[in-house]
């Protein structure tokens, strides 16, 4: 697997971490603060992966 690929799997994997917490957070209603950081590093890492793979969609590995 190359660097790139696994750039894209760690982040994926990353989002479904902080999604998963987001919902655990919020289903158990514990930690209100913590579902709310977990969320938006989600939706950030998202951004981020789309991002990234437009960037490196044209480089040539």
């Amino acid at each position: 697997m190359s660097l790139k690929g696994f750039h894209i799997v760690f982040i994926f994997l990353s989002i479904l971490l902080a999604a998963g917490c987001a919902v655990w957070s919020f289903v158990n209603d514990v930690a209100r603060p913590f579902g709310i950081a977990s969320a938006v590093v989600a939706v950030g890492l998202l951004v981020y992966g789309i991002y990234f793979v437009r960037k490196t969609r044209k480089l040539i590995l």
